[in-house]
């Protein structure tokens, strides 16, 4: 049976588009325009996903996921917000949101998140970080595993749970390049052909470039080599 994705926003156009994206990928979508809608419709439905528009009048995205984690914890949320809402969305990561997404919404980067989330919920990644307190550091950059943050010059990068696995994942084999089937099985614990492997991961290695790297169009710790392979580049000189 195909997953059941549940689509929260009080915008009707926004709606259209995602419901009819996610139908054309085969996934079974119900909507709602408000959050108390999405509530009631939890009362007597099961969902694998939610995507969750943070900002609307009566029951706010906040209150929804909140309500999600009590009653349906499986249920994997995805947050959408307007770019001036970010830190807000980056406040549902830090209280068990699986990702967020910016408006207008990335048609690549909602399949790319929907299949990843959707993946986690059903599969229990290996856990391979390291023991708790542990840390990475090279140069200015470190990745802590108990706090589960990454500080640039002691700045902490607000990514998602996905983008820390997929840092870490490289980070913990420096200078060696990883292919995405790889790197998708390591951090998510599942199987996936080369090419849905390859569009998963690109799209998060692009956000995390966007937030990790000074110059993401030159980028200087996660970089790509030939065959379309990643890699954390490091050099002690």
């Amino acid at each position: 049976m195909s997953a059941h994705i549940l689509i929260v926003d009080d915008e009707d156009t926004l709606r259209y588009f995602l419901k009819r994206t996610l139908q054309d990928e085969g996934y079974r979508v119900s909507e709602a325009a408000d959050g108390q809608t999405a509530l009631d419709l939890l009362e007597h439905e099961d969902f694998d996903l939610a995507l969750v528009d943070l900002r609307m009048t009566g029951v706010d995205g906040l209150e929804v996921m909140r309500q999600f984690r009590e009653r349906s914890p499986e249920t994997q949320i995805i947050i959408v917000t307007a770019y001036a809402s970010v830190p807000s969305a980056v406040e549902a990561l830090r209280r068990g949101a699986h990702d967020y997404l910016t408006k207008p919404v990335n048609t690549e980067e909602l399949l790319a998140s929907v299949a990843d989330g959707l993946a986690r919920r059903s599969v229990q990644a290996p856990s391979a970080s390291k023991p708790t307190g542990a840390q990475l550091t090279y140069g200015d950059l470190t990745l802590d595993y108990n706090m589960h943050v990454v500080t640039r010059q002691g700045q902490a990068l607000d990514l998602t749970p996905t983008e820390f696995d997929l840092l870490a994942c490289l980070m913990e084999v420096p200078n060696v390049a990883l292919d995405s089937v790889t790197v998708l099985k390591q951090i998510r614990g599942y199987d996936a052909t080369e090419s849905e492997a390859r569009a998963i991961v690109r799209v998060h290695v692009h956000r995390l470039r966007q937030k990790l790297e000074p110059d993401p169009s030159n980028p200087r710790y996660v970089t790509t080599v030939v065959g379309g392979r990643y890699v954390f580049a490091y050099s002690d000189e």
